[in-house]
């Protein structure tokens, strides 16, 4: 398995530890709330995963699929990752709640991810034939 997706589990694995974690056991800070830093936190880890699982598909031996498919693929893979948490969180006795704007933030980091993943492959594919 490519290192990539290996990273890209192990990500996933702590997305899915910080998500359900029941919200009475994560650390608060008020200055956190008023930065709205919750959502900046959502869509990087979200962004972290899309680019993570691009790579590593990219990576797979075999793989003939064109880049863009690649990213549309993590990209999904990620919104879908990130609506199983919400849908997680929201089971009575998780001591957590889906919430509709996480899953927005989710998303949002997904759709960066992979327009960072994309400009950063076509960088290096400019570098590479310069």
């Amino acid at each position: 398995m490519p290192r990539f997706l290996l990273a890209a589990l192990a990500w996933a694995v702590w997305i899915g530890v910080l998500c359900l974690t029941p919200s009475d056991a994560i650390p608060s800070w008020e200055w956190a709330d008023l930065l709205s830093v919750d959502k900046m936190v959502h869509a990087v880890m979200f962004g972290v995963l899309t680019a993570l699982l691009a790579r590593g598909l990219r990576d797979r031996k075999g793989n003939e699929r064109p880049d863009l498919q690649l990213l549309f693929l993590a990209g999904a893979a990620s919104v879908g990752y990130g609506g199983l948490m919400e849908l997680l969180q929201g089971i009575p006795g998780m001591g957590r709640q889906g919430d509709w704007v996480d899953m927005t933030a989710n998303t949002v980091g997904a759709v960066l991810g992979i327009f960072w993943t994309r400009r950063r492959w076509n960088r290096q594919r400019h570098t590479i034939h310069a």
